[in-house]
């Protein structure tokens, strides 16, 4: 029987192995062998982590991000101040991500995420952005960038390939979900047809949104399987509704709601949503927050009843679950949301 030495094993196997090792166990590995190097390489760059703007710049000073630009299928940059220079770094050596994702970044801007997205159309799937919720309405220079329509609006039309989308923390109208399920041809009518399905859904009218003065994407996104809107207060049900419009988004089948009964995001809308569509599975959560009380005060009231009518649910409804929460997301809890593997995650 053969025998496979340490160095003759499958790239995956290596990959695997380091991902649980330590910054400093992985240099140590990465010297033992040439194949062992080359391994810690792939796996260095394929997932990339990025916190700080100290990392790009040391990447940058030693060329790593062009000279390894071709192993980049994984960005993550997380509570990063993003300069100009940097921003034209990343999408010049950036060019074949499948997974780009930014949480909590700051200097982000609607032209670079336009830019970087347009680049990457043909390989990216997954696309995740995490804002910083602010509840109090103050936003200062110390805060990260807004997540809204206005940042996210001009990259949408080169998302066709998205497979995931999550779009959290963030302060996004009714437009944005319009737009994932508009195309060229529903420009005329479409202000007719959300007045026409708001009425379909028993919504009521004043919930409605004012339509986009022209839809941002010329199809609509056939690979698109789940959306994640956690902490997103300000969808109304009008909006949601739409992502189920007949011949939208062919392949979803998994949304991650927050629940907001002012929006009519309620008890009623959830049980509504599970019966009309058995084949989709729906997360529903819920807050108790001081932060989320100052706003809403009736939501901070009916907690305990909302929960245990929520959980009822439920339980008679197997595409339905409900997440509890007593916070918003810190941190730690957002990156282990997010399952990155990096060595710097530390």
């Amino acid at each position: 029987m053969a025998i496979l030495s340490a160095s003759s094993l499958p790239n995956e196997i290596y990959l695997s192995i380091f991902a649980h090792l330590s910054v400093t166990d992985l240099l140590a590995a990465s010297l033992v062998c040439e194949k062992w190097h080359v391994s810690f390489i792939s796996f260095l760059f394929s997932n990339l982590f990025i916190k700080s703007s100290r990392q790009l710049t040391l990447l940058n000073k030693y060329r790593l991000l062009k000279r390894h630009s071709h192993l980049i299928h994984s960005l993550t940059l997380f509570k990063v101040h993003l300069s100009s220079q940097e921003k034209q770094l990343l999408l010049t050596t950036c060019k074949n991500l499948n997974k780009l994702t930014f949480i909590k970044c700051y200097n982000l801007d609607s032209d670079f995420l336009k830019d970087i997205l347009r680049i990457n159309k043909d390989s990216i799937e997954i696309f995740n952005i995490w804002g910083e919720r602010n509840f109090n309405n103050k936003r200062s220079e110390f805060s990260s960038t807004e997540v809204n329509d206005e940042l996210l609006s001009p990259m949408m039309e080169f998302c066709g390939n998205l497979r995931e989308l999550r779009i959290c923390g963030a302060e996004i109208s009714d437009n944005i979900l319009i737009n994932l399920t508009s195309s060229l041809d529903e420009q005329e009518s479409s202000g007719e047809n959300l007045i026409s399905d708001a009425r379909d859904f028993g919504l009521s009218q004043d919930l409605l949104v004012t339509p986009p003065a022209s839809p941002i994407s010329t199809n609509t996104y056939p690979h698109l399987h789940s959306l994640d809107l956690t902490e997103c207060f300000n969808l109304t049900a009008f909006g949601i509704a739409e992502l189920f419009s007949p011949d939208n988004l062919p392949s979803f089948h998994s949304l991650i709601l927050q629940h907001n009964p002012q929006n009519e995001l309620d008890l009623e809308f959830f049980e509504f949503l599970a019966d009309s569509f058995k084949s989709h599975s729906f997360k529903i959560i819920i807050l108790n927050s001081k932060g989320f009380d100052e706003k809403n005060k009736k939501v901070f009231h009916t907690f305990a009843r909302i929960t245990k009518d929520l959980e009822i649910l439920a339980t008679k409804k197997d595409n339905v679950s409900v997440i509890k929460r007593e916070n918003e997301m810190n941190d730690s809890e957002i990156l282990r949301s997010f399952r990155i593997s990096s060595p710097f995650m530390a």
